[in-house]
């Protein structure tokens, strides 16, 4: 009886120090909460309460940070122009505020009959669902156990190696104006504002690990609620908005069938531990990696992308109903919002611009001029800044992956495969009128363009990256799916059991390797041993924040992704993929100069290196010289695991 309730307590108060600890950033983090749900008052357009909070936990943080970056531009990323950025925010979020009062009370009161009458129970279960597991997924992402420091996913593992080193080239390396800390002589041509969101939580206080587990937290959890408010205006179904978000979270293929074979054979043990992901197998050509591993968890820029166009679509929406003198208003506020996003998501800019140019043509307006010009006059100029950093280059790849890598799938049985009942249901949605108001079936049919498109050309050096265009065609896809499972279980006696299997077929897949994705022992990896922690410290106190170091070309080498520290040449897997010219060259002289070739010292001077660093990955893997370091630099530390070398001469 007695160990229930310590095992509680114990509970409570390690929640209690967990917030002690990090006060500053959970009040930073409301606030911009707080913020952003004042500015969306000045669009003038009634909303829903639930709405109004759950798009402020997004246009919050999005507008601190660009706050952030741009005082920082001028003094540095310190305490005061984190504060400062945080200040304006909650100064043009009280404006709202004051503008929106009387908006406010009549929203409130709506609010509490609504849920008074339990309308709400979608988005109530709906985050019954995914709260918790979102918590428990980045509860896990970091933690230091024995010194080591251990990650609990892949996707933290492999894509925050590279959040990591760009937010703590902003935090620790004054990266501003930003250069890509893992080729300095290029511009970072990322979507980089959410990673300089999380670097603003490191003068409150936050460790860099912890700024990237808060900063995805806050728009993790945010997430399910904007997509259901959003999914009511663009389905037109409360039901339809939750159960889309579902069939989006947890969506997958047909890869469950394998389990199945797995439990058949071996028995339901099977389940305990499951051997392998039922979303990805690139032997079986499984390429639809779930949303939340593939997208949500990794990419972090998509969780500025995904939520900010569909409310900015939701807000173009409610816009177009009013016909009243708030229209202007309203369609200008989105506008600016939408110039706002290619620096945290270039593709989300993209899809909202092209997709209000065919709502524009559908219902001509003289308003959409408010909207389009402060877009293209604010968006365009970053646009330019990422596109001219590292090119895309498009070729044409019919049917994407289906003909590649030594399968012929071809595309009727490669999509089956991937995403299972997905595209004929959306076909479905589309096709049988009771499923969708018209308005809602003429306004998202262009949605189909960001399916054909990318299985006719591929826009990246890695094809596997024309998901980013793919995914803004599964998020609205998903809704309009979900609208279509909400009628069918109105539809008699038989309806509500094709729609209860159509949606067990859909998220099948994607729930096993969800559940997988909490399974610590499949999951945890160590990230960096004592010494490279000890190192990273060491760095970030002792070298110049503009030193260029030279080490393994690894993605989690200690210096670039824990120090903030830039490298003459990073991970050659993201040089590759993000366009970086000569990318093959860097890595190679990585590596020549670490072996102490003949033509060390002008590889020096070329990529201005002014410490190397001899580590486990770089006397293992890429065969560093020890000896020559000895006796060609100054070795300035060294820990058990560790030495580091100044090239004498430098900083």
């Amino acid at each position: 009886m007695l160990a229930p309730v310590a095992g509680a307590a114990v509970v409570v108060v390690l929640g209690l120090l967990l917030v002690l600890a990090h006060l500053a950033v959970i009040v930073a983090l409301l606030a911009m909460v707080v913020a952003g749900a004042g500015l969306t008052f000045l669009s003038d357009l009634r909303l829903s309460l639930e709405e109004r909070m759950a798009y402020g936990a997004v246009v919050g943080p999005l507008v601190v940070a660009l706050a952030q970056c741009l005082l920082s531009l001028v003094g540095g990323l310190t305490l005061g122009t984190a504060l400062g950025g945080l200040g304006l925010a909650l100064a043009a979020g009280s404006a709202g505020w004051y503008r929106g009062r009387r908006l406010l009370s009549s929203e409130w009161v709506d609010a509490r009959e609504r849920w008074g009458r339990l309308e709400a129970w979608p988005l109530l279960l709906l985050l019954l669902v995914c709260w918790p597991y979102t918590i428990l997924l980045l509860a896990r992402a970091y933690q230091v156990v024995d010194g080591s420091l251990l990650v609990g996913n892949i996707g933290v593992y492999g894509d925050w190696a590279a959040h990591l080193t760009y937010a703590g080239s902003f935090a620790y390396g004054d990266n501003l104006p930003p250069r890509s800390p893992i080729a300095p002589d290029q511009r970072l041509a990322y979507p980089f504002l959410v990673d300089f969101l999380a670097a603003g939580l490191v003068p409150l206080g936050a460790s860099l690990t912890a700024s990237l587990v808060w900063s995805s937290g806050l728009l993790g959890l945010a997430f399910p609620a904007v997509m259901y408010t959003a999914g009511r205006r663009l389905v037109g179904s409360s039901l339809g908005g939750a159960l889309g978000t579902l069939v989006f979270l947890l969506s997958g293929g047909l890869g469950f069938v394998r389990v199945a074979g797995d439990v058949a054979h071996t028995g339901l043990g099977a389940l305990a531990h499951l051997s392998r992901l039922s979303t990805q197998d690139p032997e079986a050509n499984l390429q639809w990696l779930n949303p939340v591993l593939g997208w949500l968890l990794p990419q972090r820029s998509v969780l500025l992308g995904f939520p900010l166009a569909l409310l900015l679509l939701s807000l173009l929406w409610r816009a177009l109903e009013d016909r009243g003198p708030t229209a202007r208003q309203a369609f200008g506020f989105a506008g600016v919002l939408a110039g706002l996003l290619p620096l945290a998501h270039l593709h989300a800019y993209g899809t909202v611009l092209v997709l209000a140019a065919f709502w524009a043509v559908f219902e001509r307006r003289r308003e959409w001029l408010t909207f389009f010009v402060p877009a293209l006059l604010l968006g365009l100029p970053q646009v330019a800044w990422l596109a001219t950093g590292a090119g895309g280059q498009p070729r044409w790849q019919i049917w994407w992956l289906a003909d590649t890598g030594g399968h012929a799938d071809g595309p009727l049985w490669f999509w089956l495969k991937n995403l299972g009942l997905f595209v004929p249901l959306l076909l479905a949605a589309f096709l049988w009128r009771p499923a969708l108001p018209a308005q809602s079936r003429l306004r998202l049919a262009p949605i189909w363009l960001w399916f054909l498109i990318p299985n006719l050309l591929v826009f990246q050096p890695w094809d596997w990256d024309n998901t980013k265009f793919f995914a803004y065609w599964a998020l609205l896809g998903s809704l309009v799916i979900g609208a279509l499972l909400a009628r069918l279980l109105s539809r008699g006696r038989l309806g509500p059991v094709v729609a209860a299997v159509c949606f067990v077929l859909l998220v099948l897949s994607g729930g096993l390797d969800l559940a997988r994705s909490l399974d610590q022992p499949l999951n945890q990896a160590q990230f960096a041993d004592r010494g490279g922690l000890e190192t990273a410290a060491w760095v970030r106190t002792n070298t110049d924040r503009h030193a260029i170091f030279l080490v393994a070309p690894e993605h989690n080498e200690p210096v670039p992704a824990l120090a903030g520290r830039s490298v003459a040449a990073g991970y050659p897997g993201w040089l590759w993929s993000y366009g970086i010219p000569d990318w093959q060259r860097r890595a190679a002289d990585a590596d020549r100069m670490l072996r102490g070739d003949p033509e060390t010292p002008a590889l020096l001077r070329r990529y201005h290196v002014s410490y190397v660093v001899l580590g486990p990955q770089e006397l293992g893997g890429h065969q560093a010289n020890a000896a020559y370091w000895n006796s060609a630099a100054l070795r300035v530390y060294a820990n058990s695991t560790y030495t580091v070398y100044r090239i004498v001469g430098t900083g």
